[in-house]
């Protein structure tokens, strides 16, 4: 068993995720019965009602046992995530409802690479990339992580132009995709395609709902597919946008 060393792509079988305290229980439930220990991160009244419990607004998974949480983050989920071992740095960013400053946690860190609007960043995060030789490339959506889902280490999924553009500079194959209107996000018309989903171990992929409620679902399945990625529904009639379900700890 042990921490993650490469963000948001586990090598084994997932035993610790983060996700939303609201999501749905049956959403929950079917997460834990794959043998998932789940970290909920409560709404945050700092942060528009929407969004204040999405994990990827509220963490930033770093690499192995390093996370950056903002500050006021329950003790509780402090204490949680130290248990499994992590060692947890506060941000210097306190969040706001209104963008772009409720964004300074939403870095997606691939490997070598972390995709985000350096124009927002919190410090403490650039600090941490800087020690550990990762690589900050700027993009103009701020809702970064929102925006991105990894299919691996060198295939992404996104509805956004920068970050399509920066990754394919990068060498990223890319699945651009129109926006998915059909994504629930309560208050807004609609949600992002990488709030909907987490991996949850080597190759597979678990959707908030139905990935057939997609409006590019061929396309997306046929790039899943074609990566050797399989999926999971943990619901049937909808998909939502929870703010990433995002793996922390597996199985060794």
């Amino acid at each position: 068993m042990g921490f993650i060393e490469r963000p948001l792509l586990p090598e084994h079988d997932v035993l610790l995720m983060a996700v939303d305290a609201r999501m749905e229980t049956g959403m929950k439930n079917a997460l834990e019965s794959y043998g998932i220990d789940l970290v909920e991160i409560p709404p945050y009244d700092g942060l528009a009602e929407p969004v204040a419990g999405h994990v990827d607004m509220n963490i930033t998974h770093i690499r192995g046992n390093i996370l950056v949480c903002r500050p006021g983050l329950p003790g509780s989920i402090c204490n949680k995530l130290e248990k499994y071992g992590f060692e947890i740095y506060i941000g210097d960013s306190v969040l706001q409802k209104d963008y772009p400053l409720d964004v300074a946690y939403n870095v997606a860190i691939l490997g070598d690479l972390a995709f985000h609007n350096t124009k927002y960043t919190d410090r403490v995060i650039l600090e941490l990339l800087f020690q550990l030789n990762i690589r900050l490339v700027h993009v103009n959506q701020g809702y970064t992580k929102c925006s991105l889902l990894p299919v691996s280490p060198e295939a992404i999924i996104t509805d956004d132009p920068s970050i399509e553009k920066a990754a394919l500079e990068k060498g990223f194959e890319v699945l651009r995709i129109p926006p998915q209107k059909n994504i629930r996000l309560d208050g807004y018309n609609y949600g992002f395609i990488g709030g909907t989903a987490g991996f949850i171990g080597k190759d597979l992929l678990a959707f908030a709902g139905n990935i057939d409620m997609l409006d590019s679902s061929e396309d997306i399945k046929s790039f899943l597919n074609k990566h050797g990625v399989k999926w999971v529904n943990l619901g049937y009639d909808k998909i939502c946008d929870y703010g990433s379900l995002i793996p922390l700890y597996e199985k060794g």
